[in-house]
């Protein structure tokens, strides 16, 4: 493990060290990837091919969810591809994308030491690595492949610079939250080489009937207590649906904080969202659903619990109403917890 903090340099450094050894080089988003990963992930495979010959394969557990997702993917042909059963096993070497081996958002074996990590989540005490470079100071893990690109002397594709750009963009909300200098630099300097239209393509794709039915089911279940809003969406076909309401449902004009949950492939997600720079939500996740179920930053935060597969609903329901109330005793809430529900008639 690296003694002294990585950096875009000693990320080129690796790479040049290990060169074809490297090759082929298994490379692993965190499930369900988002922008942040897919951008990153797209952005190392270009970098390996051209500076060192490495073949690389750009891998996902999950599926990727939100039409906004599938539109980037698509519009700017990123090969990304399900992880395989035996891809684990076949590839002597993998790179780990905006996650940690120890995180429970990714199917890499979490006491299996990683080839390379790029992330900017808080490090797990456990992570190992032959080279990492987690770095909590920036806004987005896209921030750090994109220093390392402009470090290494190599002309930036439209579509590749489009796929940073947008992933700096999603992760910071439009550079306002969560975002320094960094994050701006690499934007600013990227969005020159991007493709507007393809963006605008990506951010505003046709959405299908389903996510009106979430969206509605947002609204009408909403609750609301002291400047916190949230929402048990029950089981959802993606887990991004959670984030993304959460997101939704904080744009309400008297909100601090908000909280949602949805069920999906055994597992209830949680997503909280914060209006305070200072929320540390990233931390607070992770007191409530343990090390390596949750991460996030100052103001977004998101994670998982696992339920047994014969769950009955009257158990989903306790973990969901467990959730929340821990959630709002941590921000000081006292009881009786006495939740309106705004919205409904």
């Amino acid at each position: 493990m690296n003694e002294t903090p990585a950096s875009a340099a000693s990320l080129l450094t690796f790479l040049a060290e290990r060169g074809a050894s490297l090759s082929p080089l298994l490379i692993l988003t965190h499930n369900h990837p988002d922008p942040d990963a897919m951008g990153t992930g797209f952005a190392l495979a270009y970098l390996a091919e051209k500076l060192h010959g490495i073949r690389c394969r750009l891998a996902y557990g999950g599926i990727i969810g939100r039409m906004e997702n599938q539109v980037m993917a698509k519009t700017l042909r990123i090969p990304m591809n399900p992880l395989r059963e035996n891809d684990l096993k076949r590839y002597a070497h993998t790179a780990l994308i905006d996650t940690q081996p120890p995180f429970h958002n990714n199917p890499f074996p979490p006491k299996r030491r990683a080839t390379l990590i790029l992330d900017h989540h808080a490090r797990h005490p456990r992570t190992q690595a032959d080279f990492a470079w987690i770095d909590e100071t920036a806004g987005a893990t896209t921030t750090l492949i994109t220093e390392a690109l402009l470090s290494s002397g190599l002309e930036i594709p439209h579509r590749l610079a489009s796929a940073l750009v947008y992933g700096i963009s999603s992760e910071t909300e439009n550079l306002g939250r969560d975002a320094g200098p960094r994050d701006v630099e690499a934007y600013l300097t990227l969005i020159q080489k991007s493709d507007t239209k393809a963006l605008a393509r990506i951010q505003n794709p046709p959405k299908p009937r389903a996510f009106f039915q979430i969206l509605g089911l947002a609204i009408r279940n909403a609750f609301a207590l002291r400047g916190v809003i949230g929402v048990h969406l029950g089981p959802v076909p993606t887990p991004d649906r959670v984030s993304q309401m959460a997101d939704f449902l904080l744009t309400h004009e008297r909100m601090r904080w908000s909280i949602c949950t949805g069920r999906f492939g055994g597992k209830l997600f949680v997503s909280l969202r914060s209006r305070n720079p200072n929320a540390r939500a990233g931390h607070l996740l992770r007191r409530l659903l343990g090390l390596g179920l949750a991460g996030g930053h100052g103001m977004i935060a998101g994670g998982s619990v696992p339920l047994a597969a014969d769950s009955t609903e009257g158990a989903w329901r306790s973990k969901e109403a467990e959730v929340t109330r821990s959630f709002l005793k941590a921000l000081g809430l006292k009881e009786p917890l006495d939740l309106q529900y705004p919205f409904q008639a």
